[in-house]
């Protein structure tokens, strides 16, 4: 598609200005919603949350309600959570386990595989002319990467491999690391007064961190014996920041492969025992991921496009200054007991709903959300100039790699892959990048 037929030009890619209006407009709401959500690939559960035959999970796709379940033979399904007679929600309830689906309007009966079973009058009300076949429940495509579920609307889509791309280079040091796998425990659920690209946006925003979390990184010099982080060790860290076919990554090198990978969990009193972990592991690790992605790197600060928001934390869109979040902590299955409760509160105390980390952010993304409600605010651009012109590619990693840790060059990148989907007929209009990271080690996809 020629720039000059674009309808969105949102991001000037050379001076990092943005037109904020994205933010709080109604209609430009209403467009993504069927243009961003209706074609992407989105996160809507973990395979632990339906781990036996005939468990749901309710979940959401964007603004549609959504059911996750196990059908009698194993498989996953995401149905639309709307009956096919009226269009009344079949699903009331977060979890559950059952074989059917009922409408408690008139009564029409679905198999948890989507199919429809039973319509009250079928022979008398109907005079035996329903076409059942043609009213089962609307199905999602299902497809997952190491236990966590994704589903897409759009039949024209490419797969989720293809979707994720390299950026998998990058998520399984944190996601795909042992072949036990991964559980989620959550969500927990709080309604965020701002738009939901602010959150996304903010993922790989490495500079707000001295500044919006001062007081929590006061904190955690005084009780964790943690160094004070600061701008200036921001600006001289080894850290990368990288763009990779749509999705925002950082990845943090360890100073030594039995480093404890989180921050949020660890404290003094345990970090042996992390410590520990890590070298018990360490082998296996290595048979799946290589020796550099075992040992050497940590996932950071990342979303997956569009409302992946540090892993499996959903930013679901309720309207232009409202967002639905969805709070999970995600855990590899084999470690002890006691490290997943400290990774779990730790989570919760920094990012959860009262998190130290999440009010902080919360405040800001509201205030930029809200930048573009009047007219004269409207007129000036924001500006996401920093590092324009400083990204390339990199010999060690795949991607656009920024030369600083802190960087807005992912900030630009996802604004433009925004407008891609935004502007775009079909997913004919949309780029995939090819593959090309060197996947060392036996992970796959599915584990």
């Amino acid at each position: 598609m020629a720039v000059s037929d674009k309808k969105y030009n949102v991001i000037d890619l050379k001076t990092g200005k943005l037109d904020s209006r994205i933010f709080s407009d109604p209609d430009i709401y209403r467009e993504e919603l069927e243009k961003v959500f209706g074609r992407t690939w989105l996160m809507i559960g973990h395979e632990s949350l339906v781990p036996k035959v005939n468990d749901f999970f309710h979940t959401y796709m964007g603004e549609d309600r959504v059911i996750l379940t196990r059908d009698g033979k194993g498989k996953l399904h995401a149905f639309l959570n709307m009956c096919r007679h009226r269009g009344n929600a079949i699903v009331r309830t977060d979890v559950g386990n059952t074989k059917n689906f009922f409408c408690p309007y008139h009564g029409w009966t679905y198999s948890n595989d989507g199919s429809l079973e039973y319509v009250p009058g079928e022979e008398e009300a109907y005079y035996g002319a329903m076409d059942r076949d043609s009213h089962s429940l609307i199905a999602a495509r299902v497809e997952t990467y190491a236990g966590i579920v994704f589903a897409n609307w759009d039949s024209g889509a490419p797969s989720l491999e293809e979707y994720l791309g390299d950026a998998r280079w990058c998520l399984d040091v944190a996601f795909n690391r042992l072949d036990a796998g991964t559980e989620a425990i959550g969500p927990v659920k709080w309604i965020e007064p701002l738009n939901w690209k602010t959150a996304v946006d903010n993922c790989s925003d490495n500079y707000h961190v001295p500044t919006t979390h001062l007081s929590a990184i006061l904190v955690q010099a005084r009780h964790f014996d943690l160094p004070r982080l600061t701008h200036e060790a921001q600006f001289e860290s080894p850290n990368k920041h990288l763009f990779i076919n749509g999705h925002s990554l950082t990845m943090r090198m360890l100073e030594r492969p039995d480093q404890a990978r989180q921050t949020h969990g660890v404290t003094q009193e345990n970090r042996s025992l992390f410590e520990e972990y890590y070298r018990s592991t360490l082998a296996e690790a290595e048979s799946r991921l290589g020796s550099v992605r075992a040992g050497k790197l940590q996932l950071g600060n990342h979303s997956i496009f569009p409302n992946g928001v540090l892993g499996l934390r959903l930013a679901h869109p309720r309207g232009p200054l409202e967002t639905e979040f969805w709070h999970f902590v995600v855990l590899e299955k084999g470690m002890p007991d006691e490290l997943k409760r400290a990774l779990r509160m730790g989570s919760g105390n920094y990012n959860g709903v009262a998190g130290l980390f999440e009010q902080d952010d919360m405040d800001n993304w509201r205030g930029v959300s809200r930048s573009s409600l009047t007219p004269l605010a409207r007129k000036y651009s924001q500006d996401l100039s920093m590092g324009v012109g400083r990204a390339g590619s990199n010999p060690d990693f795949p991607g656009t790699v920024a030369e600083r840790y802190t960087s807005e060059n992912n900030q630009r990148s996802f604004y433009r892959r925004w407008e891609e989907f935004m502007n775009a007929e079909s997913w004919e209009d949309i780029s995939i990048e090819p593959g090309t990271a060197d996947f060392e080690g036996t992970a796959t996809m599915n584990g």
